[in-house]
């Protein structure tokens, strides 16, 4: 296993608050995917960070601390793949609030989200992975994400490693 490194790492989010509901008996994405988004007005969040990235051979793996400006300070965020399948990408939180989510284009994954109040029942739909990390310096993900009996996010984050 190789020794995770330090890097600098400039994350992009654009947030989008929208009417849908991902807890359906559809495997379908959510009609807003169709239509665009083009009338919202997202909440963008730019974050520049020193972070490890580490290639065991078989997984690379990115993390993080979560600063006060996303809310999750004292938080540990990782995103990790697998070198034979980088399309499906896998975010593990810990600390404050805990969660796994896997992003897979076209897929939807139910999860568990551990806040210090209370659990929540999360199901993410992501609509476009492009992990260009074997290859360069880049991860986009484009998914939607619904804490039940609250209002759905759409999320279109990009990740730089720098």
């Amino acid at each position: 296993m190789s020794a995770a490194k330090e890097t600098r790492i400039k994350i992009l989010s654009e947030l989008y608050e929208v009417e849908a509901s991902l807890f359906t008996d559809s495997d379908e994405a959510p009609e807003f995917f169709e239509n665009g988004d083009a009338a919202v007005e997202p909440e963008i969040l730019e974050i520049n960070s020193v972070g490890k990235i580490q290639d065991d051979g078989e997984r690379i793996t990115i993390s993080y601390e979560e600063s006060e400006a996303t809310g999750m300070e004292c938080s540990l965020t990782s995103l990790s793949f697998l070198k034979k399948e980088p399309a499906v990408v896998t975010m593990m939180r810990s600390g404050a609030v805990s969660a796994t989510l896997v992003f897979e284009e076209g897929k939807r994954h139910h999860c568990i989200y551990k806040t210090p109040f209370m659990p929540f029942e999360v199901c993410v739909h992501t609509t476009k992975v492009v992990n260009a990390l074997l290859v360069g310096n880049s991860l986009e993900l484009d998914y939607m994400v619904e804490i039940r009996g609250a209002k759905a996010e759409r999320t279109k984050f990009k990740m730089q490693i720098l």
